[in-house]
């Protein structure tokens, strides 16, 4: 009934507030859609350069939008039980942090909404454990460096405050984009500093 009130409801809404071109996109955007976009064997599920991976993206990152962030967990969902099932044990999940002048100033981490939204389709899979990754140096925005200047931007920019709980686990951490792979680098070197015994990444998207 609230889906259907929500609906007849909608152009009104738009006339008031207009969408985003982005936010219209999602809108139509359905599962199907995106499971033929996902990219087997890669790092980052769907394409970025797809203007409807890009725009489930910028929706879920700026807008915190629940539309895009429940599909972008249908499709890591997928991925999650797959790696799960290749784990002994059960594995940790966790996003990639921001720094906390950088989360409070957007009011949200796109890779938490990710990663909730992905275990509410996966329950099972892993432990969503966020608090053992923090990012405790804040680094400048990433978008347009070359690969070599985001590793030195990143570099000793995270840690794992909690190695009691990493020792000798299998670790998958999460992010809604990746370009070079610095980050997941400089989160990798952090969790296996702390004692994870593996780590793997998985990103929404790969640009």
């Amino acid at each position: 009934m609230h889906y259907i009130l929500s609906r007849l409801c909608q152009p009104l809404v738009d006339l008031v507030a207009p969408p985003r071109d982005t936010e219209l996109l999602v809108r139509e955007l359905c599962e199907e859609d995106l499971m033929e976009l996902v990219m087997p064997n890669e790092i980052g599920l769907l394409p970025y350069h797809d203007e409807r991976a890009r725009a489930l993206v910028w929706e879920m990152k700026y807008y915190a939008s629940s539309r895009a962030a429940n599909l972008g967990g249908i499709i890591l969902a997928e991925a999650l039980i797959e790696y799960a099932s290749d784990i002994l044990g059960e594995p940790l999940l966790i996003p990639i942090p921001l720094h906390h002048t950088r989360r409070r100033e957007r009011g949200h981490n796109q890779s938490e909404l990710l990663c909730k939204a992905a275990l509410a389709h996966a329950p099972h899979c892993a432990q969503y454990a966020p608090q053992l990754l923090v990012r405790h140096k804040a680094t400048p925005h990433q978008q347009g460096s070359a690969r070599h200047k985001r590793l030195s931007n990143l570099k000793n920019s995270m840690t794992a405050p909690h190695p009691e709980r990493l020792r000798g686990r299998t670790v998958i951490i999460v992010d809604d984009v990746t370009t070079t792979g610095a980050t997941f680098a400089e989160a990798k070197r952090a969790l296996l500093a702390a004692g994870a015994a593996h780590v793997y990444c998985l990103a929404l998207a790969q640009s």
